[in-house]
């Protein structure tokens, strides 16, 4: 009995030892290669059991040059935290169905699928598997929420733009690229942050999406940008 509860003296003191040294690491300014060590966590969604939280964690890689995102799932009480999606691509939005059967997410991993690009809706089922791909929206897709009843998606899709090249396109040998077409400018508000040029005759819309049928239906149609979605 002596024998474990010194081990675990012992053991205690060690880690304190640790935790001592740590703290008293040398202190040095902020320089600029600390910036690429920094991990930003964001968008923390509690499930519907109040068991578990989905965040996400970005990260950047300084020889790559390059940021990712990705998923990360904790239990309430901190005992159990990992990450869920390890794509090339980063992953972002997680939420929750109401039912607590699926947590979905955003990511622009490639479908394969021709006239499919950008940003879809992907599904993990809580019961295991790997995520699969929900959506095969062809345009910009700008937010999305789970109905009550877990069935459907309140989703908000710019409308695509028809001069962007299609990623999954192969090109043929010895074929030169097509010039880019010139941005025509016809409104005093023309660049937004993150969507770019706001072209004439492009908006972004409501749109409803049933999960078991895949059938997606436009329920606005004005010449302005909706926004907000909430059920």
């Amino acid at each position: 009995m002596q024998t474990k509860i010194l081990s675990r003296l012992l053991l205690l003191l060690s880690l304190l030892a640790a935790i001592t040294a740590s703290a008293q690491t040398a202190k040095h300014p902020l320089k600029l290669d600390d910036l690429a060590r920094f991990r930003n966590v964001s968008d923390p969604q509690l499930s519907p059991d109040g068991q578990w939280i989905a965040y996400t964690v970005s990260t950047t890689d300084a020889k790559e040059d390059k940021s990712s995102t990705h998923i990360w799932l904790a239990s309430y009480e901190g005992k159990n935290d990992r990450q869920i999606t390890f794509s090339n691509d980063s992953e972002g939005s997680p939420r929750w169905s109401p039912d607590g059967k699926f947590l979905a997410f955003t990511s622009s991993r490639s479908s394969g699928k021709p006239g499919v690009r950008g940003s879809q809706v992907w599904l993990l089922d809580r019961s295991g598997g790997e995520a699969y791909q929900l959506t095969e929206l062809k345009g910009r897709l700008a937010g999305y929420e789970w109905s009550p009843d877990s069935k459907r998606l309140a989703l908000l899709i710019g409308d695509p733009d028809p001069d962007a090249p299609d990623p999954n396109a192969t090109p043929t040998p010895g074929t030169p690229p097509k010039p880019p077409k010139p941005i025509v400018i016809d409104r005093y508000r023309y660049k937004q942050d993150v969507q770019g040029y706001l072209l004439s005759g492009r908006h972004t819309y409501i749109y409803l999406y049933d999960i078991a049928t895949k059938k997606l239906d436009r329920l606005t149609k004005s010449k302005w940008d909706e926004s907000s979605i909430s059920w």
